[in-house]
């Protein structure tokens, strides 16, 4: 008897989800920078009061900072918001790769002429983003996979499920490609995340038309011991250690 996929999340829960985790980030990224920017000009004020140089040393520190700007710029809002989404994202992305493959056989191994270590084939890899990924976490695989068969492979969503549920008024399409944005914010770092487990370092990139979404993903090699080889040799009957 056929056994469907495991299901881990109702896909309609999650994609509220995603909408409110996208707002509180928003929330504690603009209050998090707004308290630094607070803190900063404080010391700066207190500072000057110690000198006497530019502020009256009578004055308070709420009064030598009434008139000052204290809000933080919105790219650095829009920075911080993003690195939040990547560090959610990765930790979702690398306990979803535990939990699916589990119960899994391994994952063929590459053909690799030049070194010891023998890793999965970054195919087979993306593979199971395409299918076991996107199903737990989209209740759809992916439309489509290609690749250059050197290190680049693109995955495309035709109809990608978090674009379904957005809409913004005529002429506020600045504001449209803002929300997509930080919208695939969250699944670039869950790529990322999943594939880094598995053991295949990668950048992911992403395309929008909507509805359509899609990644690309560029292998990175895998990293180099540069730890110095160490060799034994006996020298006038002495073990002598070379590095």
């Amino acid at each position: 008897m056929f056994d469907s996929p495991p299901t881990y999340v109702d896909a309609h829960l999650a994609d509220y989800f995603l909408h409110e985790m996208i707002a509180s980030f928003s929330e504690a990224a603009a209050h998090s920078l707004q308290k630094a920017v607070k803190a900063k000009i404080s010391y700066q004020t207190q500072r000057r009061q110690q000198t006497a140089s530019s502020v009256d040393p009578r004055l308070s520190v709420d009064e030598a900072m009434a008139g000052q700007s204290v809000g933080p710029l919105q790219p650095d809002i829009d920075e911080a918001h993003r690195m939040r989404m990547d560090a959610a994202g990765y930790k979702v992305g690398w306990a979803l790769a535990e939990r699916i493959t589990k119960d899994k056989p391994r994952f063929p191994r590459a053909n690799q002429q030049s070194t010891t270590v023998t890793l999965p084939d970054p195919l087979e890899l993306i593979k199971f983003v395409c299918k076991d990924v996107w199903m737990a976490m989209y209740n759809k695989q992916a439309d489509n996979l290609r690749t250059n068969h050197k290190g680049i492979y693109v995955i495309q969503d035709h109809s990608y499920r978090p674009f379904l549920r957005i809409s913004v008024p005529v002429g506020y399409e600045k504001e449209l490609d803002k929300a997509c944005r930080r919208i695939v914010a969250f699944p670039l770092a869950v790529i990322r995340g999943a594939l880094t487990n598995l053991g295949l370092h990668c950048v992911v990139s992403v395309e929008i038309a909507l509805p359509q979404c899609t990644f690309q993903i560029r292998t990175l090699a895998p990293a180099v011991s540069t730890l110095p080889t160490t060799t034994a040799s006996t020298v006038a009957g002495t073990s002598q250690i070379t590095r």
